[in-house]
Parts: C-alpha cells; structure tokens; sequence
C-alpha cells in the first residue's frame, strides 16, 4: 500500500499547476484513487483544476469537495487544495443520485455492498440550489405556513402540515443526517461527512466523483483492510433518562430554558407557540429577522452563514442523547432541521452553545489511536475556526503527538455510525448512531490496506 499526501497552499489556477507539477514529479507509484478536498479559495478556478487533475491522472478512481480548512504534519491551511494519492486495491469509490434520501441511499448502500471496513460517506446535509429553487423554497414556505399552518385548528392538523412540507424538503434540499446513516449497510463503521459550508452560495456543497460535479448526491469512498474508524465529542456523557440529559445539559450549556415544540419529519412550526424566527428574536435582541431581497444577496455573494451560537437541543427518546439544531434569523416561517426530529421528545431545550475546555477537547480524538504505525484520516468540526481563530494550528500539535502520518480535514460536524461505540456519547441520538451540530470529530486508522 503506498499513500501520500500533496498539499497547495495556492488559488490561482496557473500557481496551483505550477506547484503541483513540482509535487507530482517527484511521486514514485501510480494512485489507484485520488481524494481532492479544496477550499472556497480555489471555487473561482475549481473546475479547470479537476480538469488538470483529470489529464493528469486520466484512468485514477477520483473523488472530493470543498471543504472548510485541512492540515498535514507541516502545518493547517484554509487555502488551496489537498490531495489524498493511493494505491491499493482496498480502497473504491461509489456514488448515488436520487429523489429522496430513502431513494439515494438504498440505491448507494446496495451498491457498497458487504465487506469493507470503513466508509466515508460524502453527503450535502442541505443543497442550497440556484436562486430560482431558492424562491420557491421562499414562497412554498408562505403558501405551508400562511394558507395551511396557521388555519389549522388542532396539533393533530398541523403535525400533518408539517409531515407534508417535511416531505418537500427532503424531495429537493435536505438529507436527514440520521435517516442518512440508517439506510447504510449494517456491521460496517460509516463515517458521515455531511456537508454544510460555514457560509453557503448558490450550487453548495459541492461534490465530485471522477472530476465530475454531481450535485445533490451521496459519494462514498469505502476501504478494506487493517482499518479502524473512531469517534469522539467534545461532551459529557449522556444521561439514562430525559431528566438527567436535561441536568447535564444545563450544567453544561448556559442559558438554558426547557421549551415546547411542535415537530414533524423535518419540520417546525414553532416553539413555545410562536414561530421559531420570532421565538429566536425574542430571546436573543441582536438577532433580527432578515427579508428575502437580504437572504438572497447573502447566497448570491457566497455570505449566507450557517452556524449559529444559539439553538434547540432534542432529547431522544430511545437513547436519551441529544443534538442541537442552530436558529438563525432568516425568513423561513416554518423552520427546516437537518435531522429526522421523530425520533425526539416534543420537549427541547434553548441554549447558547460553547465548548467549556476549548480547543485542546478535539485533541483527545488522537489519545484513542489503536496502531502505532499507521497513515490517520481524520475530519474535525469546522466550527472550531470561527470558534477558536488562529488556536486552531494546535489541532496539529495534538495530531503529532499521536500519529506519524496523517491528512486533517475541518468540515461540517461529521457524524458516525457503528456498533462499537465506545462510551455513552451525548450525541448518540439512536442506538450506535451519532450526530450533532458541533463538537464532533471523527477518524480513520488505515495500517493496512488489501
């Protein structure tokens, strides 16, 4: 098995070529896969980039997408580009494009198949398409709210509102985290890099298989071999009940505030009986609710942020963990949530998020490391960069302490699935299934590929 990692730190397509044909002359094997993870930096040029790529490495497997920031043993960068060069008959690549999640990853999972040993599956959590979907993703929020919600006339009627408009966004914009890892194949680890940028434009995430664009899809990239795939999160235990998830939550979080929700599939018509947008101006009096012309400019410049310091933790009722889904103020009436709320209690939790040990709570993802000698994938939250600012070089500090070899990617809150969790995780919010919205780290050991 030979891996190697190359590095750019450059945006401009005739540098970045310059700076990889220095690179690639000294490769000593021909990779069976390329993994290509760019940053915005690059988006401007990304696409004559993959077809340097493509000319390059013309009959290589490929698959990437942008990601926030990544990092090696020489430093981290939230420039330029990151290649991941293997050659090994243990590693492939499958893809999948459906109406639904149900539809996708039924099709993807049948097309992985049983025997591997580790997956990285490559999803956009929610697809912002182009800014005529954009407005109808508006005006069929009025027309759900205005004309059906708010004339209904008992929680009964309005959960089946919910359940429909529920329905529309899974069929166009959102793939439920949790419902995602669901549909994969069972006995294998699957690690969900479910893709929502820190600031969104029109056509992302973006995703490519072969040095092709396949918008909203699902890519997995599957290895067998002497592989080990971990998780951690940066959180107390969870409780055994929902009372106690509640008091560690509130030892944990500040400003917490027990509240009641109306819910359905992936849908939320309000909290303590007003809309969730309203809900979040009362509480919080900085935030106020954009109009549509602000929320459009924001995607049409590549602005729109999608992370939030406050939000609504869910309790769920089969494991008793939690997952925070963020409020903004943007004006959507009924508010969209990117995981299968079902599964949770109708009673929530309102709180300000903040991690109480810092940064160096990532770094405890390394100290679970089962090989010594071994090249070590890992993806952290990339919320750890508005978070922690120049702080975050020491993710690599933390990473050398532990691995000899290793690729670092920051992006959106990974999620894992798999029967060999090794304690209580707060974010295990169905049985050997974790998620949440921040705080959560993920990583590959591959010692030996087949």
């Amino acid at each position: 098995m030979n891996v190697k990692t190359i590095c750019t730190p450059f945006s401009r397509y005739e540098e970045i070529v310059r700076d990889l044909e220095s690179k690639f002359s000294e490769l000593d094997f021909d990779p069976k896969i390329l993994l290509v993870f760019l940053t915005d930096s690059v988006w401007d040029d990304h696409e004559k980039v993959l077809e340097y790529l493509k000319s390059k490495f013309p009959n290589t497997r490929m698959a990437g997408c942008f990601v926030e920031g990544y990092a090696t043993p020489e430093s981290s960068w939230m420039r330029g580009l990151v290649i991941l060069l293997i050659d090994s008959d243990g590693v492939d690549v499958f893809w999948a494009k459906g109406r639904n999640t149900a539809e996708t990853f039924t099709k993807l999972g049948s097309e992985i198949g049983s025997g591997w040993d580790s997956v990285l599956l490559i999803f956009p959590a929610f697809y912002f398409p182009g800014k005529f979907d954009a407005l109808k993703v508006y005006f069929n929020n009025i027309y759900y709210y205005n004309l059906r919600y708010r004339r209904a006339r008992t929680v009964e009627e309005k959960i089946k509102v919910l359940k429909d408009y529920s329905r529309m966004l899974e069929s166009r914009y959102i793939f439920p985290v949790n419902r995602v890892l669901r549909s994969m194949p069972e006995g294998t680890p699957i690690i969900g890099m479910n893709l929502m940028p820190l600031e969104a434009k029109f056509g992302t995430p973006r995703i490519f298989v072969d040095y092709e664009n396949i918008g909203r899809g699902g890519v997995a990239v599957c290895f067998k071999g002497k592989v080990n795939s971990v998780f951690h999160d940066v959180f107390p235990e969870r409780g055994n009940s929902f009372e106690e998830t509640v008091e560690i939550l509130k030892t944990y979080f500040p400003n917490v505030e027990i509240v009641d929700v109306v819910k359905k599939g992936i849908a939320i018509g309000e909290i303590n009986g007003i809309r969730p947008v309203d809900f979040l101006e009362m509480k919080v009096r900085a935030y106020k609710t954009l109009n549509k012309d602000a929320t459009l400019e924001k995607l049409e410049s590549g602005r729109f942020q999608t992370v939030s310091p406050y939000g609504i933790a869910f309790i769920s009722k089969e494991t008793f963990g939690s997952s925070v889904l963020g409020l903004l103020p943007y004006p959507i009436s009924i508010y969209p949530s990117l995981f299968d709320l079902d599964v949770f209690y109708d009673t929530a939790v309102f709180l300000g998020e903040q991690f109480r040990d810092g940064i160096k709570s990532f770094g405890r993802l390394f100290e679970k490391k089962i090989f010594s000698d071994s090249f070590d994938l890992f993806v952290i939250d990339h919320n750890t960069i508005p978070m922690f600012g120049r702080k975050i070089h020491r993710i690599v500090d933390f990473a050398k302490e532990f691995c000899s070899n290793f690729m670092g990617l920051f992006s959106s809150n990974p999620s894992f699935k798999s029967k060999l969790l090794d304690r209580p995780y707060l974010s295990e919010i169905e049985r050997n299934l974790c998620f949440n919205v921040s705080g959560t780290s993920v990583m590959i050991e591959i010692e030996h590929l087949r």
